[in-house]
């Protein structure tokens, strides 16, 4: 997230010298399977291989990865060719830990975490992963592997918009763009959690499914001007980008924010329309690195509240990580794409 945020059935030609599909592949000793970037491109650059099991070093954790899900970032990145060739991809993870470097505190062997693997060597696509004891938390125990493995990547981002930078309080009205998918789904449950009135646009086979995440009027984006139903929004969180951004602004009130994930205005524009804005994306240059964990704590224990719950839209076995991210890229699923990864 950090370097950030024709569907094709391709099939990962290497499966088969480690394994074949399904999930009895598994890891041998000192070896793992891992979803290797090997270049930049198209889905065919992502090859199953084994490799090397990572050894955590000071401060980090070592986890037996369960389920790894799936983000734009990730499809991103392997198409622009801005992360190194050789890297296994993924960022999002949910395991057990299985080992400890040195100096690592408040964790032990055998505990269920969630973790963002933005700052590793490493991703998350493999059956190991290493990660500072700073970017995990506790798993939900009221969720299964594959639903937690969908909360780091987009949690966070949710999160920092809406409650670090836009700081949704009771009362507030706030429109999400995009409800459906998977910022978006956790930013109306992180919405409602905090007492807001909450707009949402999908599809309207979507209305249904965001109801029931407690969207108070959802907005079919296909047959319906948002602009015509949202008046002086208090907070708006485009995660679509482009004009649906542009449009965005023109809804929030006078010292509202608008808060993007997927782009930015052009400077001076939130400035003339009486707005703020801020925006989620990679840190500039020497700033500090971001500690996932604190926020992570707070997805967590939403979730064991009963306020936050993931979709799992489709699962995949490791091999099928390229099909995994063909269907994200197409950007009209509910919830999260998810490889389950171990048993």
């Amino acid at each position: 997230m950090r370097r950030m945020f024709t569907y094709m059935m391709c099939e990962v030609l290497a499966a088969a010298a480690v394994g074949g599909p399904g999930y009895g592949a598994q890891p041998t000793v000192g070896q793992m399977r891992a979803i290797v970037v090997t270049g930049n491109g198209g889905p065919e650059v992502l090859q199953l291989q084994k490799v090397a099991v990572p050894e955590p070093g000071a401060g980090e954790l070592r986890i037996r990865i369960h389920a790894a899900s799936v983000n734009p970032i990730d499809w991103k990145l392997r198409e622009r060719g801005a992360g190194a060739p050789g890297r296994i991809s993924g960022f999002d993870a949910a395991g057990v830990i299985d080992k400890l470097g040195a100096g690592v505190t408040g964790w032990k062997v055998g505990d269920a975490v969630i973790g963002a693997l933005s700052h590793s060597a490493q991703g998350s696509y493999a059956d190991y992963g290493v990660v500072s004891q700073f970017d995990v938390a506790v798993k939900p125990a009221k969720l299964s592997f594959e639903e937690a493995a969908g909360i780091p990547v987009a949690g966070i981002a949710a999160w920092r918009t809406l409650v670090d930078k836009g700081q949704v309080a009771k009362g507030q009205r706030v429109l999400i763009q995009g409800g459906a998918g998977g910022v978006g789904s956790i930013a109306v449950q992180i919405a409602k959690a905090r007492g807001a009135y909450v707009y949402a646009t999908a599809s309207a086979a979507n209305f249904e499914y965001l109801k029931s995440l407690g969207v108070d009027q959802p907005i079919d984006y296909k047959s319906t001007q948002f602009e015509d139903v949202v008046k002086d929004a208090d907070v708006v969180l485009d995660t679509i980008g482009g004009g649906t951004l542009q449009r965005s602004a023109k809804v929030v009130r006078k010292g509202g924010i608008l808060l993007g994930i997927a782009g930015r205005l052009p400077d001076g524009q939130c400035e003339s329309l009486g707005i703020r804005c801020a925006y989620e994306g990679p840190p500039p240059p020497g700033a500090p690195v971001d500690k996932f964990g604190s926020t992570l704590t707070e997805l967590s224990k939403l979730a064991d509240a009963g306020k936050l719950r993931i979709t799992v839209a489709k699962t995949f076995p490791l091999e099928q990580a390229a099909q995994a991210q063909e269907l994200n890229k197409q950007g009209h699923t509910r919830g999260k794409i998810v490889l389950k990864i171990a048993e």
